[in-house]
């Protein structure tokens, strides 16, 4: 059975269809020795290449797509080296601090900068984490922002719900007070769009309110787990899981223990909890008794 180049790979991890479908149209995957076309379909044994390296026994591997909720820290970058990291420049990144997923790579769903803090969605499914991106200016988001309040009397309902932004007026749901004592204050800010932390500063910006930290809280109806420490990261539930891509618009993709029992069938009747005992053989019992 054959199936779309492009979507395959992006299945495994390997890359989004679109920087999939980019790679192939600059000649960097060659399918059975020739440059690829968009369009091309796998079949099992076919050889894929990309950028010299052999990634056909990747293709291989079955495995259920994974999500992982990361708390990240602000100024974390998200890969090694990154030109935009801040601070301290050993810390490890967001890449070297997650578990090894097998046959595939970690591919960042809600964009961040280093500067960024919080929630951080990550997918093995390059489908997901394409069909997500481009569902960003519909999804819901959350923010908590602390910011430096002049002086006491400062007028919190002056604070505006649509800012000017890179040449577009962004809205938000609202922007409430969310504790702290003195000059410094929190304020819980919601959105009807992801991918606008920027925005969030930009809002307090306009007047002229200085923001220290943006911490994304919140994207679709996933929330930041209180009890997850930041630069640790959290596997998503099946559930959790379905939702997202019912979200993006995919079918609902198999389990790790669906995929389990198809890699193994027979599985329960080859053992189990309540798999029967053969009867012992009494006649070689009794005969080993006679030769004692």
């Amino acid at each position: 059975m054959s199936e779309r180049l492009h979507k395959l790979l992006a299945q495994h991890g390997l890359g989004s269809r679109r920087e999939i479908e980019k790679w192939i149209s600059e000649g960097r995957v060659l399918l059975n020795q020739r440059p690829a076309q968009l369009g091309d379909r796998y079949s099992a044994g076919d050889r894929v290449v990309i950028d010299g390296r052999d990634v056909s026994s990747r293709l291989k591997i079955t495995a259920a797509p994974q999500v992982l909720i990361y708390h990240k820290a602000q100024g974390q970058p998200i890969t090694a080296g990154s030109a935009d990291a801040q601070g301290d420049i050993d810390a490890k990144s967001v890449m070297e601090s997650l578990p090894a997923v097998r046959g595939a790579r970690w591919l960042v769903i809600n964009t961040m900068q280093a500067g960024d803090s919080g929630l951080l969605l990550l997918t093995s499914d390059g489908r997901l984490a394409d069909a997500l991106r481009r569902r960003a200016e519909s999804t819901p988001a959350a923010y908590v922002a602390r910011v430096l309040i002049p002086h006491p009397d400062f007028d919190l309902a002056s604070i505006p719900l649509i800012v000017q932004y890179d040449d577009e007026a962004v809205e938000f749901e609202s922007v409430e007070p969310a504790g702290g004592e003195g000059t410094n204050r929190w304020f819980a800010v919601t959105s009807h769009r992801a991918h606008r932390r920027a925005a969030v500063r930009a809002l307090f910006e306009s007047r002229g309110l200085k923001v220290s930290r943006v911490t994304q809280v919140k994207f679709a109806n996933l929330e930041l787990p209180r009890d997850l420490p930041r630069g640790r990261s959290r596997a998503l539930s099946d559930k959790q899981v379905a939702a997202l891509y019912a979200l993006a618009g995919l079918a609902e993709p198999p389990t790790a223990k669906q995929v389990h029992e198809q890699r193994t069938p027979g599985s329960a009747r080859r053992g189990g909890p309540g798999r029967k005992r053969p009867a012992p053989d009494r006649r070689s019992t009794g005969n080993r008794k006679s030769r004692r």
